[in-house]
């Protein structure tokens, strides 16, 4: 069983691996996503910003220029509160450099103000140098975010003609998206687990048939080799007091030798059924070639016990339905009897009645045999066609049973397909049932 076990912790690390970094790629997509969403929101928002503050100031100047007071905004509105907390960079004519101008909810310490004006500086820098003469022209143009370090993001553009820089500080994004990542953590861990147990109990709803197939097959070496004991323990043991008699003549060992026969004909019948049903396993048992009276074949499988059911104290009835016909093959089907009348007659009470009785049931033939003698448990019914059951084993053994008889009529039965069942009970007695179905 180790193997299987082995077997089966593989399917499921297999499966839980596979699930789970198929879930970690689609979460990790979504959690980039998200990203990349939110930085091109604020990129929108502070370009937003920025054009407003470009109009703003432009109508602040011709407003100045004509009356010499400030103007409201274009809108008549006072301007918003930033969802974006950011500050503004401009250039400082007498310091020629970048200084903190407007501040919008966004506070920084010194050493950042510091950092970001060199790194600006070095922008502003880089752009006149390049082909670009300037910061964009477009609006459009100033919503693509840059990372400054940390969380400082910028974009540039124009206001007033002069080059300006909005730098905001994404943490309240980052909190919000760390947020979103531990709830993805844990619908990753919730999924996990439900895979865990899924891929448990399909492992084991899996492996459960190889499982009992593997138990099985252990169980049949075991009672087949416990079976070939028996008799080649008998003899190797008459061989040995045959050799401990080496002047002896056959006569006067006879009994030895027939000993050793007979132990060397139930071993070659043991063997013969092992074969049957090991043919049977791969399915190679012959076909179902042939259409057959079955009520002849019952009646000319049965006739022969006839002697021996004398010899046991015993009546044999028969009550044969006519002309009914099967599709199969004659000898299984013939064996299938055999099984069944000599079980019968072997555990049926002395002077009681063993009936074989065919009858016809819609498009299917009924095959039973009854007889009255010891019950079977209620408790041994469902494995009374395993292999190597038997009820009572040292009866059994004594009768000559190896416990192969009743698995292989159910494995003839199948084949052609129909069924086997039995019932026991004080009142009817022990019946065996074959349904066959009929070829007309």
């Amino acid at each position: 069983m180790k193997p299987l076990r082995l077997l089966q912790r593989r399917i499921i690390a297999t499966n839980l691996a596979f699930v789970l970094l198929l879930l970690f790629g689609i979460l990790t997509a979504l959690f980039l996503n998200a990203r990349a969403r939110s930085l091109k929101e604020a990129g929108r928002y502070l370009g937003a910003e920025l054009r407003f503050a470009s109009v703003f100031s432009e109508h602040e100047s011709a407003g100045e220029s004509s009356s010499g007071e400030p103007s409201p905004p274009p809108d008549g509105s006072q301007s918003p509160k930033a969802y974006y907390p950011y500050v503004v960079f401009s250039r400082n004519s007498s310091s020629d450099s970048y200084t903190v101008s407007v501040t919008h909810d966004l506070s920084l310490s010194e050493a950042d103000t510091t950092r970001l004006q060199s790194l600006l500086q070095e922008a502003a820098g880089k752009d006149t140098d390049s082909a670009r003469q300037g910061p964009p022209e477009r609006p459009e143009d100033s919503e693509s975010l840059t990372h400054a370090f940390s969380s400082y993001y910028y974009v540039q553009g124009r206001q007033g003609g002069k080059r300006v820089f909005l730098v905001t500080s994404l943490d309240n994004l980052n909190a919000s998206l760390l947020r979103f990542a531990a709830e993805l953590g844990g619908i990753f861990l919730l999924a996990g687990l439900l895979v865990f147990g899924l891929s448990f109990f399909l492992a084991r709803m899996s492996l459960r048939p190889v499982e009992h197939a593997f138990s099985e097959q252990q169980r049949f070496v075991q009672d087949a080799s416990h079976e070939l004991k028996t008799p080649l323990t008998v003899i190797l043991a008459n061989l040995s007091i045959l050799k401990s008699h080496p002047t002896a003549t056959i006569r006067e060992e006879a009994l030895w030798i027939q000993n050793t026969e007979t132990e060397a004909r139930r071993m070659q019948e043991l063997t013969d059924r092992l074969l049957f049903l090991a043919k049977a396993d791969a399915k190679k048992l012959p076909p179902r070639s042939e259409v057959l009276s079955l009520s002849t074949l019952v009646e000319s499988t049965a006739l022969p016990f006839t002697a021996l059911a004398f010899e046991r104290k015993l009546s044999l009835a028969l009550d044969i339905a006519p002309a009914l016909s099967v599709s199969g093959d004659a000898q299984t089907l013939a064996q299938l009897l055999a099984i069944l009348l000599d079980n019968a007659l072997k555990y049926a009470a002395p002077g009681t009645e063993v009936t074989v009785r065919l009858c016809r049931q819609k498009k299917h033939a009924l095959l039973s045999v009854h007889n009255n003698g010891e019950l079977i448990p209620a408790d041994a019914l469902p494995r009374l066609f395993d292999r190597f059951f038997r009820v009572d084993k040292s009866r059994a053994r004594a009768a000559g049973g190896y416990g192969l008889g009743l698995s292989i009529a159910k494995t003839i039965a199948n084949a052609h397909g129909g069924d086997i069942r039995a019932e026991s009970t004080a009142e009817h007695g022990t019946v065996f049932t074959v349904t066959l179905p009929l070829s007309d």
